[in-house]
């Protein structure tokens, strides 16, 4: 019970320095889409997901998580983003013995977008698309009864019009249960990897025609090409705890048929101050579910909602989710996530 409370404090004064750090890195990542958060519970839990991952968008937040999956597994997740943006997240788990294996598919659909020129900045009447993705396998197993290792890999792709950027990343997680009141710690480092350019496509070497004033240039194309700078990926560092404030196996409120948990995140990102997350989850019967999360330190994220509900079908799980968040000005972006397990 020492062990807890000295944990949570340690987490709590962590938190309380956040806001007397600068940071001036911020807008300095490439392929920023892989901070958009995945499924719905994850996100009415404000995205404090690193300790309590157990479900297939565990291959998203933290790899250990799917270590705790004892069945094949598979979600899928729709997110409407504000701008009429799409954010989908597939993934897959599939356990053999005391391995697990996961592959991933994460696709962001910015749509179509007119062209326009200094001649037609209203437009010319054609489209091109801007699209970013990335394709993960995953390896998670046991070290211990109570600690859990996974490692994923990563494709990342981004593309604009003609222009593109491929690129590799890495995440690594950790969670450890000692076994008391529910208590889950985890840890995790993702998106870590070379940095990034635009360096594909037809824009990169093109000729220029000198001007006819320019001494010894005459009417020459001259070919040239586009200095491209790389950009570092969007690395960040995540630590959580889960705790059971109620629950069977809580020792604060013992009770067979609800849960209560408790869930405090910290997160230290390479382009943005280091940030909090808080939220709660409660459960009855591992049936329904309801969530609620609050953003701390971010610049327009706050407050997030969301519930869930387990339909179990012949030997089969079926889990629907939603979830809402607050982005200010931006609007409420809005999640639903359907998992199938069996």
């Amino acid at each position: 019970m020492k062990k807890i409370i000295v944990i949570i404090i340690a987490l709590l004064l962590t938190v309380s320095a956040y806001g007397q750090r600068e940071v001036n890195k911020v807008g300095t990542t490439a392929a920023n889409f892989l901070k958009l958060e995945v499924g719905a519970r994850a996100v009415s839990l404000a995205g404090a997901f690193t300790a309590l991952a157990n479900d297939a968008t565990a291959l998203y937040w933290n790899p250990a998580g799917i270590a705790y999956s004892d069945h094949f597994s598979a979600t899928y997740s729709n997110t409407n983003l504000y701008a009429d943006i799409r954010h989908q997240f597939v993934g897959f788990i599939f356990p053999y013995y005391t391995n697990f294996f996961g592959v991933s598919f994460n696709y962001v659909d910015i749509g179509k977008i007119e062209r326009t020129t200094e001649f037609e900045p209203d437009g010319t009447g054609l489209f091109f698309q801007n699209f970013s993705m990335s394709v993960a396998v995953s390896y998670a197993r046991m070290l211990t009864d109570r600690i859990t290792f996974g490692v994923s890999g990563k494709y990342v792709h981004e593309q604009i019009w003609q222009e593109k950027a491929d690129g590799l990343a890495g995440d690594i997680g950790l969670i450890f249960t000692p076994g008391l009141s529910g208590l889950r710690l985890g840890m995790s480092i993702t998106n870590f990897g070379p940095n990034m350019a635009m360096n594909e496509g037809p824009l990169q070497t093109f000729y220029y025609a000198p001007l006819p004033d320019q001494p010894g240039t005459g009417n020459r194309n001259l070919e040239a090409k586009l200095e491209v700078l790389d950009y570092a990926l969007p690395i960040s560092f995540q630590m959580g705890v889960a705790l059971d404030l109620a629950g069977p196996k809580s020792v604060f409120m013992q009770n067979p048929s609800n849960r209560i948990s408790f869930i405090l995140e910290v997160n230290d990102s390479f382009d943005n101050p280091m940030r909090a997350k808080w939220a709660l989850e409660y459960e009855w019967r591992k049936i329904l579910a309801l969530r609620t999360g609050y953003k701390q330190n971010y610049d327009l994220a706050e407050f997030t909602w969301g519930g869930g509900i387990n339909i179990p079908i012949r030997g089969m799980k079926l889990r629907f989710d939603y979830g809402m968040a607050q982005y200010g000005d931006l609007g409420n972006i809005h999640v639903t996530t359907i998992q199938l397990g069996f």
